[in-house]
């Protein structure tokens, strides 16, 4: 089957939310709009090539970037200035997007973060405003073009897979301008895999499939075929739940919760994942194995990608199908070409940055994706079904024969140490060989430490011999793979509807962080000897209101207390610590007495 078949046969579909703006093209008609520029490193820029002059063939000629330099495309000459973005949104075909509940799903601090994250927005290297609202005309009038919806496609052989990689290039992300997001950028490339292997007839079977989801990286990319949570078309077709504006891939329809942890918060995150696994243990409040994501999602800043699946879809037996191109190393533009796919605006941050093509990163280097698809999903420990039995063969095989070696190895280590142990009580009784016997007796030591270590290696082989036996035996009942998701380790899920109060709540998120703040602005000009106690007083109240609002009071309530309790502690040892030191060793005294006493009547029974 030939490489074009075989993407054909597996090929993706992609559900999309509505409101979505922009679709899979190709870069033919984008490069045709794009000028080139260049950056050099005292931050002047200057054209390269003119629209007139971009094509994908000349593009091809730009393989290295001077050091210090930036190469890049830009397909949005001039945004829309205000009076024409506002006539823009404002147009008769406009899509509808309703994005209830963002901020609703986190708490005060996380919704005071972002207005921080907002406001960081005016001094980073942004895309202008109005630039999404350009990027959509243009792509409009390439859409009247070229109506094809395009996949870019190569079949890599290795490691017992053939792998299937699917690229799609969207000529914009619209994410914080069109769905409330963290970034936008000018062009966007995602990315899917299938994972085939060789059935039992010999023909290519499906086994696993990897899907391109922001910071996720290794086992927790991919699912087995066979995963319920994997939806198909006709059995031969993944699909792909898209985020609106970001492109990310999910295995689920839904909205998903995403963060940023600002850097500079990571000590008080390390601090209090510290203080809340001792409140989970010691006070049993909440579960050890969330500590983590809760105290993360508390100082995070928080958004949402929405992945509905509930607006165009593109794929076989779909709205629209795919045209797919299959990319060859005699495409140059793919090859060679390291600069980025849009406007480089110097973000800090890196959100905002154009990306690199399919190969390369923004440095130049080679995507793992690209070179290494296996190891990028975390498929190089995972051998086929059809070549697993003969490696867990082998392996047992290997196993065998290292158990032997250490019998043998242990019968030769117990003769050397019982010869050694001779020597030493010869030695021992000989007063003027006291340097030998001191020599003999560090080798018996020594021998026997080997000896030891062989018995140790002896059991690690043993138990690990059964169990591959028996892991063996499961493979060749077919049974071994019950499990389809026992390779996650986090598993990303989409986030549950939002409440009868929704209303409410988005009221309140909206307002609350300003309030908040402003409050405490207020505290600091009319308060200022009770500053500190007033805000921690108006700071529990914005808190309580926020608990009961988000149907969370008792949890609170009860979290208060507790604080209250260990406080009201803290405070008694401080201005009584010689009462708990005394009382302390009094308890300690008692129970001393009462273990040994316990101890000498037991003795005294048994006799």
């Amino acid at each position: 089957m030939d490489d074009l078949t075989l993407l054909r046969k597996f090929e993706p579909v992609i559900r999309f939310t509505e409101g979505e703006f922009f679709f899979p093209c190709a870069v033919d008609e984008y490069l045709r709009g794009c000028s080139l520029w260049m950056r050099d490193s005292k931050g002047i820029e200057r054209q390269i090539l003119t629209a007139d002059e971009l094509s994908a063939e000349a593009l091809a000629h730009f393989k290295e970037v001077p050091a210090g330099h930036t190469l890049y495309l830009r397909f949005v000459e001039n945004p829309l200035d205000p009076l024409e973005y506002q006539r823009w949104l404002l147009r008769p075909d406009m899509p509808t997007f309703r994005a209830p509940g963002r901020l609703t799903r986190v708490g005060l601090l996380s919704r005071i973060l972002d207005s921080f994250f907002s406001l960081s927005l005016l001094i980073r290297g942004t895309v202008p405003g109005g630039t999404a609202a350009a990027a959509q005309i243009k792509y409009e009038q390439i859409r009247q073009r070229d109506l094809r919806n395009v996949y870019y496609g190569r079949v890599i052989r290795e490691g017992g897979y053939i792998v299937l990689h699917y690229l799609f290039f969207y000529v914009m992300n619209n994410w914080r301008s069109g769905f409330y997001g963290i970034n936008d950028h000018e062009a966007d490339w995602e990315q899917i895999f299938v994972y085939l292997s060789e059935g039992p007839g010999g023909e290519p079977v499906p086994r696993w499939v990897a899907f391109a989801s922001h910071d996720f990286w290794g086992d927790d990319l991919r699912r087995r075929w066979d995963d319920p949570e994997l939806h198909k078309v006709d059995q031969n077709h993944p699909v792909v739940y898209a985020g609106a504006g970001s492109h990310a891939s999910y295995f689920l329809p839904g909205e998903y919760l995403m963060s940023i942890e600002p850097a500079f918060l990571r000590p008080l995150r390390n601090g209090l994942v510290f203080l809340r696994k001792i409140w989970a243990e010691q006070l049993k409040q909440g579960s050890v194995d969330r500590v983590d994501d809760e105290v993360t999602a508390l100082l995070s800043v928080p958004f949402i990608d929405y992945a509905r699946g509930d607006g165009l879809s593109l794929g076989p037996e779909q709205t629209g199908g795919w045209t797919p191109i299959l990319l060859t190393e005699s495409m140059d533009w793919v090859e060679h070409y390291r600069g980025l796919w849009g406007l480089d605006t110097k973000d800090s941050f890196g959100g905002e940055r154009a990306p690199a093509g399919p190969k390369f990163k923004r440095d130049g280097s080679v995507r793992t994706a690209w070179y290494d698809p296996l190891g990028w999903a975390g498929l190089d420990k995972v051998a086929p079904p059809g070549q697993a039995h003969g490696h867990l063969k082998q392996h047992i095989e290997a196993l065998t024969c290292e158990r032997t070696t250490l019998e043998e190895a242990i019968d030769q280590k117990r003769e050397a140490v019982r010869r050694l142990a001779l020597e030493v009580e010869a030695l021992r009784a000989t007063d003027y060989l006291d340097h030998l016997y001191q020599t003999q007796q560090e080798q018996l030591r020594a021998t026997q430490n080997e000896l030891q270590q062989c018995y140790t290696r002896y059991a690690q082989v043993t138990e690990t011999r059964l169990a591959s036996q028996s892991f063996l035996a499961k493979l060749e009942r077919g049974s071994a793979r019950d499990d389809p998701q026992a390779h996650l380790r986090h598993k990303r899920q989409p986030e549950p509807p939002v409440g009868s109060q929704a209303r409410i709540a988005e009221l309140w998120a909206a307002l609350s962080s300003g309030l908040l703040l402003l409050a405490f602005t207020m505290l600091l000009v009319f308060a200022p000897t009770s500053w500190f106690v007033w805000t921690v007083l108006v700071g529990l109240l914005f808190a309580a209101i926020d608990a009961t609002i988000r149907g969370r009071l008792a949890n609170f309530l009860l979290n208060l207390t507790i604080i209250l309790a260990v406080i009201t502690g803290l405070i008694l040892i401080k201005d009584f610590w010689w009462l708990v030191l005394i009382g302390g060793l009094f308890a300690l005294v008692i129970l001393m007495i009462v273990e040994n006493m316990r101890e000498l009547w037991l003795g005294a029974k048994g006799g």
